[in-house]
């Protein structure tokens, strides 16, 4: 009797992966690009200012799905 793979198993080697690894590539290239940022007197500004953003991104993403679950509760209910 032959014994089924586990789900972990078919999640990394289950199936043929077919065409080009953008996302990992991006993720390279990403981290490189970070690297080499890291290293000039530019980086700290730079990274300063991205951790702004951020905040203010998550900020305005959390202050836009209260808006849309306020505006769904208080929305009346249509006939069914």
């Amino acid at each position: 009797m032959k014994r089924r793979p586990s789900r972990l198993w078919l999640f990394f080697w289950g199936r043929k992966r077919r065409g080009y690894p953008g996302l990992l590539t991006a993720v390279v290239v990403i981290a490189v690009a970070g690297a080499i940022t890291a290293r000039s007197r530019l980086g700290y500004d730079l990274g300063y200012w991205l951790g702004i953003s951020l905040v203010v991104l998550l900020a305005l993403i959390t202050l836009g799905a209260l808006v849309a679950a306020l505006v769904g509760a208080l929305r009346p209910r249509g006939r069914r």
